[in-house]
């Protein structure tokens, strides 16, 4: 009879799952910033939940997609969770009162091509740093390193990795498939990057007795924009430019910190505000030249979001993503960068396979969502506050900062969103309080 009884069971449960309406969601998207009382904002709409709101995630059952009731979800959600909402729209508060909130399925597969930012455990398991995200080296993954690199190198910081893998609950990417490889300065590489280098003149601030202030100029050979043709003047405002120079050196990893001057992959970061109106973010050269306009500066609203901008500027640097500019057939910044990289075997590819979460093709678009996820992991580690990165980009994207928070997420604020409720809400990064707003 207990053997019948659990068939019965089994045989119901899918009909279970089936249960909820399948409706167009009223609001879907991440989550933004979360309220005291149950409430959170979704693309600029306010959520209320209510004792009668019904929490659904999905599932993968049987070896297929499912969903599931599931009422813990209410305790667990953080900035970056991927929703759907379906209620209905209050006229007084312009709010979305929620019948029921659906939890969308993690995201499974990833791969990609980046330098070890550094080795985060060696036990329980082998997990490094890169490419913005914790990869979990197991038993299970085949490694197939690059000579003159064998099988049985361990991964360390600065080294190059190429990986395939999947998430886990915890917030890690397991890899299945990785392979190691060392730095190589090539000829070709050596030409794209005198090629790319900025040149800068520094400002003089008038500090000696008689000595009259007098801009810097700074020339970029790779930035177009609407003011001017790669050049700009560098503003004699000491403490922007102290300020500027201080959020930066601490967003610099500790694997370039702990390189020698003479180590090929050794960079020389410096941190410049600029005078540019045309521009919206931060650019990392390969010399390690990172400038950020000073219009940007003076628009954000904190060290943090500053932080966020300047990240974005020397991930594009260590992953070496202006070498790219030149081939268009470029598919990943490092693979050009590292004179092509061949990977052979069961590696063969993996590394152009995605940019992260969304399937990519365009060599710019994979390049900036690389350095968007690089630049949270530099974020974490220098003890900024990673939900401050999406603000910072929703506001650089609005017109008006103000009214920046009722807007639907930008392109890069969405990309963030979701690397940060994949790898930090939840996860081993966990640096996301729940119960904390993404912006003051």
């Amino acid at each position: 009879m207990k053997y019948i009884g659990f068939l019965l069971c089994l045989c119901m449960l899918p009909c279970a799952l089936c249960a909820q309406d399948d409706s167009t969601p009223t609001v879907e998207g991440y989550i933004t910033s979360i309220s005291s009382g149950g409430g959170f904002d979704v693309n600029g709409k306010h959520i209320v939940t209510t004792p009668q709101t019904v929490f659904w995630k999905h599932i993968v059952l049987y070896g297929r997609d499912a969903t599931t009731s599931d009422p813990n979800i209410a305790n667990t959600l953080a900035v970056g969770d991927d929703v759907q909402v379906f209620g209905s729209k209050e006229k007084h508060t312009h709010s979305i009162v929620a019948s029921k909130i659906m939890l969308a399925q993690d995201q499974e597969h990833l791969s990609g091509f980046a330098v070890v930012q550094r080795v985060v455990a060696t036990s329980p398991q082998l997990i490094v740093e890169a490419d913005g995200y914790n990869i979990a080296i197991t038993p299970k993954t085949a490694m197939h390193n690059k000579p003159p690199l064998t099988d049985q190198t361990a991964p360390a910081a600065n080294l190059w990795i190429a990986y395939s893998g999947k998430w886990n609950k915890d917030g890690l990417v397991v890899a299945d498939r990785a392979s190691l490889s060392q730095f190589v300065l090539s000829s070709r590489m050596k030409k794209m990057m005198k090629k790319a280098d900025g040149k800068i003149v520094e400002p003089n601030y008038g500090t000696k007795a008689g000595e009259s202030k007098k801009d810097g100029e700074v020339d970029i050979p790779y930035i177009v924009t609407a003011s001017h043709k790669g050049k700009g003047q560098i503003p004699a405002d000491a403490a922007l430019q102290q300020r500027v120079q201080r959020i930066g050196e601490r967003l610099i990893p500790a694997c370039q910190k702990d390189l020698a001057k003479d180590d090929p992959q050794k960079i020389d970061f410096h941190f410049y505000a600029f005078n540019d109106k045309g521009l919206h973010h931060a650019v990392g050269s390969p010399d390690g030249s990172v400038v950020i306009p000073e219009q940007v500066v003076a628009k954000l609203q904190n060290d943090d979001q500053i932080a966020a901008v300047l990240a974005d500027g020397i991930a594009q640097a260590l992953e070496r993503q202006m070498l790219t500019g030149a081939p268009k057939r470029a598919s990943a910044g490092a693979m050009i960068a590292l004179g092509g990289m061949p990977f052979v075997g069961p590696l063969a590819g993996i590394a152009m396979e995605s940019g992260g979460l969304y399937a990519m093709h365009n060599a710019g678009e994979v390049s900036q969502l690389q350095s968007a996820r690089v630049s949270l992991s530099l974020m974490h580690d220098a003890g900024y506050d990673v939900r401050q990165a999406p603000v910072a980009w929703q506001i650089l994207s609005s017109k008006d900062a103000n009214d920046s928070s009722t807007k639907a997420p930008s392109p890069q604020a969405t990309y963030l969103l979701s690397i940060i409720g994949q790898e930090y809400a939840h996860g081993t990064g966990a640096a996301v309080g729940k119960q904390q707003p993404a912006a003051e």
